[in-house]
């Protein structure tokens, strides 16, 4: 999900000139669903003191996995979208999985995704087109703690009155993400698709950017507004949660992240099934294709699609598929 980033140091009057210019400064990737500060991290960062990768012992696994049949095989990679610098170089299997895959396949292209055309596809779903804003579309309540929210992080809430409440939430996320020191062109994904693209390695996409948007657009009123109020009140929360998450992910301990990532999803079956249930499936088919077709592919999504009992892994042991942690 292409998601603006904030500038901190917002004017105090916006127009729409505004939001056009400012909120599109940084676009940044990811998809939520509601418990948005648990789903969010889980899928798009990672934080903290988190010691560098190179510096786990040589025992740790990964979340990474090479899956099989009886001919062929790719690697399946459970990626964190924010990353620090500092956390590189990542861990070896990862990097020798890449290095011996012959292509990368992502949930979304990110080297076919022009920021300009990010900004178009974003603004057409984000911003309300019936006249509406914002506070009219949630409750008082709701705004107020949205309001003061952002007033906490710099932030003037007034500059999202024109959009939707799913975009307010997932931009007051990162703009905590930016204030925590992530960067998104630290992520996992980005920067396994900035190397295949400077050693001309081929990328792919299983999705596309229209769908993700498209998927969050979708929500009923409600469940948007759900999804804006429970992020607000779990903001703080960003700061102690993200360092066990990473920790984990660094660690490969799929089974605590499931645990972690996917317990408040589970109070919302529904969007649990449309958010990860439904893709999964979606994705599986096109995942069997590359391994039957020998396509050396190392394929890149969120760690949330691969943990859990509706996870890509369960389902890929389920088929018949050999499956080993790396």
């Amino acid at each position: 999900m292409i998601t603006p980033l904030l500038e901190q140091d917002c004017a105090p009057i916006y127009t729409m000139h505004d939001v056009h210019s400012k909120i599109f400064k940084c676009p940044i990737f990811r998809v939520t669903p509601r418990r948005a500060t648990r789903l969010f991290i889980a899928l798009m960062l990672a934080l903290g003191w988190l010691g560098r990768a190179d510096m786990l012992p040589a025992q740790e696994k990964s979340l990474l996995w090479k899956v099989s049949n009886d001919k062929n095989s790719i690697f399946l990679l459970g990626s964190i979208h924010y990353l620090r610098k500092e956390n590189y170089p990542l861990n070896k299997a990862i990097l020798d999985a890449f290095a011996a895959s012959k292509t990368l396949v992502l949930e979304i292209d990110l080297n076919s995704v022009a920021p300009e055309a990010a900004q178009r596809v974003t603004l057409e779903k984000a911003v309300y087109r019936d006249g509406t804003t914002l506070p009219q579309n949630i409750a008082q309540d709701t705004y107020q703690l949205a309001a003061q929210r952002a007033s906490d992080l710099g932030i003037d809430l007034r500059i999202m009155n024109p959009m939707k409440p799913w975009f307010a939430a997932l931009t007051l996320v990162a703009i905590k993400l930016q204030a925590l020191g992530l960067d998104a062109n630290a992520g996992v994904d980005r920067y396994l698709a900035n190397q295949a693209k400077r050693l001309g390695k081929p990328t792919r996409g299983l999705e596309t950017m229209e769908f993700q948007i498209g998927l969050l657009d979708q929500l009923s009123k409600k469940d948007q507004e759900l999804m804006l109020r429970e992020t607000v009140t779990e903001l703080e929360l960003l700061d102690k949660n993200i360092n066990e998450i990473v920790q984990l992910w660094l660690k490969g301990e799929g089974d605590q992240l499931a645990k972690l990532l996917l317990a408040g999803m589970m109070e919302y079956p529904d969007l649990h099934q449309k958010i990860i249930v439904e893709r999964n499936r979606r994705w599986l088919p096109e995942i069997e294709k590359l391994i039957q077709q020998a396509s050396g592919a190392m394929v890149v999504v969120g760690a949330a699609h691969l943990v859990g009992k509706d996870g890509i892994v369960e389902m890929l042991k389920a088929k018949g598929y050999s499956v080993e942690q790396k």
